[in-house]
């Protein structure tokens, strides 16, 4: 070999599966909670990280924005939110949510609220205060 020290060179190769192989029952789905109660946010957090999901949490609209850019397939919004209505958001920001299922989370029971809700085309309605069964119930039955 003419004197010359031949080293073995050894490759590392990443492996990404394609698209087909991919098995849509191994990936979490992406759950944004939009909650000004951080506590609240955590607690749900939680709860779904235990139910296979991945969740993210935003204490305003303007932080959510950003994760909305992911687009998570679940959204729980809160409608009192400290720099605006979670549902005129919403109707100011149709194409945001085409992709996502909305599920209000609020504390104001008022009829008015309810029908906008469904009149903006969220999937469920959750007044608080609720049991952890109701909100792992209401985000299986939606994913």
């Amino acid at each position: 070999m003419c004197g010359t020290d031949r080293r073995k060179i050894t490759k590392t190769v990443r492996y990404f599966p394609l698209a087909w192989e991919l098995n849509p029952y191994d990936m979490k789905k992406k759950v944004l909670v939009i909650d000004d109660e951080e506590d609240f946010c955590e607690l749900i957090k939680n709860i779904l990280s235990r139910e296979n999901f991945q969740v993210d949490c935003a204490l305003t609209l303007e932080e959510a924005e950003g994760k909305l850019r992911d687009h998570p397939q679940i959204i729980l919004l809160d409608n009192n939110l400290p720099d605006g209505s979670g549902l005129d958001y919403l109707q100011m920001h149709p194409l945001t949510f085409t992709d996502s299922s909305v599920i209000v989370i609020t504390a104001d029971p008022r009829e008015s609220v309810k029908e906008k809700a469904v009149h903006e085309g969220t999937v469920a309605f959750l007044s608080k205060p609720f049991s952890v069964q109701a909100i792992r119930d209401m985000v299986r039955r939606v994913a």
